[in-house]
Formats: structure tokens, C-alpha cells, sequence
């Protein structure tokens, strides 16, 4: 199965930002600013996965000092268009990232649930590891597409950070990409009928945009 973080068992901010974005009564400005923190909180833990090198620069002092840079290119995929301000708030944290993104929209047909990807806008070729960011990891398939179509163009290494998960869409991803670490703020039970996460947040896309279809 693959690794799954959840952060809200590790930092209160984690926890204090969920209850922000699981309140009904929260406005979509408010709503939009703390996913973008969310996506914030996920940089910071995911860079242990990323690939770091040590360089030297000199401070204002003359003095020599050693720290860490990225070792090469980070790639944050959002699947559009909830992620718009998580992939913000993480490239805020790496602003070296380079923004990659995929749309899909849902299929369903009488007994199963299909993602179609209708939009994407990916490197040629994968030089560093990707970062797949999705607020709401529900069924899981449109992050495993996303997984999938970032590994045909050459990523070693995906990274997948949600705010939400789901334990279905979990063991969903665990079944396909059972070695790709997965991040989530929290870790909810269920799914209702319509593939919505239960507690969950309800619709990410609507309440971060503010735009209703």
C-alpha cells in the first residue's frame, strides 16, 4: 500500500486550517486563502522527498555560509481547477517549481465512475520529480491518471499531496502506484453516491473559485 502522511496528526496548523475549510459557513475568499495555505503546509513536507544539494554563498557579513538548493527541477502538476491556489501556496514555499497542469472531468455510466483528461499542459519530458496536487483525492482516479501520464514522460519519482483523502481513493492509488508517497492534511472515511468525501469539505472547486457551474 502506498505511504500515506496525514498531517493534521503532526502540526495543530494542519488541523486549524481543516476546520476553516470543512465549515459550511466559510466564504470562498477565506475558503481560496486557506487552501492556499494548505498547499503551504504540504511543501514544507514533501521537500524531505525532493532531491537537495549543498551550496555556498556569502552573506552581507563577507562571511561564507552552506545551505541547500534543489538538486535540479521540481515539477507541481494541480489538476485544474480546485489546485489553482494549493499549487500558489506550494510554489510560494519552491518558487523555483515549474507549474504543470491536467483537467479532467467525470464519466459516469451506468455502475462505474470514468476520468476523462480533456486538458493537460506537461513538459515533454520529466526532469526531476512531480508533485501532483488535487484538493479532494476521492476515487482517486483523476490523481492516478495524473501519475500516469507524468511516469509515460519520464518521472522518476510522484509525489502526491491532497488536502482531503479518501481511504477508497487511497487503496485506489495503492492498487496501481503502490510506491508513490501520498500527503494529505486529513484522512476521511467514505464516500457518498455521488463520489463526494464524507465529512469532507464539499465541492473544492466551487468554494475555492467561487464560481458555481
Amino acid at each position: 500500500m502506498a505511504a500515506v502522511r496525514v498531517l493534521g496528526g503532526e502540526t495543530p496548523l494542519a488541523r486549524y486550517v481543516l476546520r476553516v475549510l470543512r465549515d459550511r459557513s466559510t466564504g470562498f475568499p477565506e475558503f481560496r486563502s486557506y487552501v492556499r495555505i494548505a498547499g503551504s503546509i504540504l511543501a514544507v513536507y514533501i521537500a524531505g522527498e525532493l532531491g537537495w544539494v549543498e551550496e555556498e554563498v556569502e552573506t552581507p557579513l563577507g562571511a561564507k555560509a552552506r545551505e541547500l538548493a534543489p538538486a535540479g527541477p521540481v515539477y507541481v502538476v494541480g489538476i485544474l481547477g480546485a489546485s489553482l491556489p494549493m499549487v500558489e501556496g506550494f510554489a510560494s514555499m519552491i518558487p523555483e517549481a515549474r507549474i504543470a497542469l491536467v483537467a479532467a472531468r467525470r464519466v459516469e455510466e451506468p455502475g462505474r465512475l470514468k476520468i476523462e483528461v480533456y486538458y493537460s499542459r506537461l513538459p515533454r519530458r520529466f526532469d526531476g520529480p512531480a508533485v501532483i496536487l488535487d484538493p479532494m483525492l476521492a476515487t482517486g482516479k483523476t490523481v492516478a491518471e495524473a501519475v500516469r501520464l507524468a511516469r509515460d514522460r519520464g518521472a522518476v519519482k510522484v509525489i502526491i499531496g491532497s488536502i482531503i483523502a479518501s481511504r477508497q481513493g487511497v487503496e485506489y492509488i495503492s492498487s496501481l502506484y503502490g510506491d508513490t508517497p501520498i500527503y494529505t492534511l486529513a484522512l476521511d472515511p467514505e464516500l457518498d453516491d455521488n463520489y463526494f468525501i464524507v465529512p469532507g469539505l464539499g465541492d473544492a472547486g466551487d468554494r475555492a473559485l467561487g464560481v458555481e457551474p
